[in-house]
């Protein structure tokens, strides 16, 4: 089960119903209830000033369009049906719901104002509602769903891990007891997040690392999500369809640091590698591998001269093991981050093992409450 991280609230009041954009069938009776469909949202762990070199994860909504602009706004996308004698009627399609104002107290999003338009209501006619919404992209560009295409509303969403490293999410809803109270919407990661720890542990000889990187993994796919009843279905590396692999080094981090005995060097703490859930067996050509860049002087026990030594190899990513196991790290799972931890022992080769960890979460006693990425 993915783990899950915060939820979106959506509360109710009723008016006339508009003829929906974006419909596959239209139903247009007069809702016999007061509250327009309205949106609050705690904080999501969303892309936070990304660079090729790492994306940080955020940790709270505080992006609104009155201090930021509309464009750069903390926003999600919403899709959603209603079901009446049988039949399946769009109410959301990919509408997008933003952050205008951080309301009275900016350090608590109880009070901050969330719009959309045009507005939807809840319709006393209806025997089950759905949602899915779909968090992190810019733009519904990416996004395929009709949502009253199936049993339950399922989207395709493509995810480009040099083109747009953000943080994606994804929640599911069910709603059939005709209640009009607010809709918690759980958000889940469905992306895998990477990071890479180098460690010296040679007793004397200080290494200098100029970087590390990932070769021939899968830059580009395409994610199924969907709803599945009152939650979203469990998503893994099947869920996602791959479309572009790369032989060069990308992401990862490249820097000149020189490590003194038991040193590390890492990305900063807040700073991940977002990656589309892969296999990590060879897929054809390619052979997926974790590439490290390192160099140091070390005198010749023959000789007694310094060498200059320069190592640039790859270790491949499905023969790395999970830390203090023999079980070795075969995919990158949605909802799950992975520590490369390598240590470099001269003489003695190098040992790598990795840290896998769920994304945690803080219970939420009251709307707007959210989670902790640690």
């Amino acid at each position: 089960m993915l783990n899950r991280v915060t939820f979106i609230l959506a509360a109710v009041c009723t008016l006339t119903l508009s003829t929906l954009a974006g419909c596959v069938k239209t139903f247009d009776p007069a809702p016999e209830h007061d509250g327009s469909i309205s949106f609050g949202a705690g904080s999501l762990l969303l892309n936070d000033d990304a660079t090729k070199s790492g994306a940080g994860l955020k940790t709270i909504f505080d992006q609104a369009s009155e201090n930021v602009g509309e464009a750069n706004a903390d926003k999600f996308f919403v899709y959603g049906t209603k079901t009446i004698s049988g039949m399946r009627y769009n109410v959301f399609n990919g509408e997008s719901v933003s952050l205008t104002s951080l309301g009275s107290n900016a350090s608590d999003s109880i009070d901050d104002v969330w719009e959309y338009s045009p507005l939807r209501f809840w319709d006393s006619n209806a025997s089950q509602y759905d949602f899915l919404a779909i968090s992190g992209p810019a733009s519904a560009g990416g996004i395929v769903c009709n949502p009253a295409g199936s049993a339950h509303i399922r989207a395709n969403v493509t995810f480009d891990a040099l083109d747009s490293p953000y943080d994606l999410l994804a929640a599911g809803y069910q709603r059939n007891d005709g209640s009009t109270t607010p809709v918690a919407l759980e958000f889940y990661h469905i992306l895998s997040a990477v990071r890479v720890t180098i460690i010296n542990d040679s007793p004397s000889t200080s290494v200098t690392v100029n970087s590390y990187g990932f070769r021939n993994i899968c830059i580009r796919a395409t994610g199924t999500v969907e709803q599945s009843g009152n939650g979203l279905a469990t998503m893994g590396t099947g869920n996602w369809e791959p479309s572009s692999y790369t032989s060069s080094t990308v992401l990862g981090h490249s820097d000149t640091t020189a490590l003194g005995n038991k040193q590390e060097f890492a990305m900063p703490a807040d700073k991940w590698d977002l990656m589309a859930p892969q296999e990590l067996a060879p897929y054809g050509d390619y052979i997926p591998q974790l590439m490290l860049d390192y160099e140091y002087d070390q005198e010749n026990p023959y000789t007694l001269e310094t060498e200059h030594n320069h190592p640039v190899f790859p270790l491949r990513l499905d023969e790395i093991p999970v830390k203090n196991s023999e079980e070795l790290i075969t995919k990158w799972l949605p909802g799950k981050k992975y520590i490369y931890e390598i240590h470099i022992r001269l003489g003695g080769g190098i040992i790598v093992n990795v840290a896998v960890t769920d994304w945690k979460e803080v219970s939420a006693e009251t709307p707007g409450l959210t989670i902790n990425d640690e």
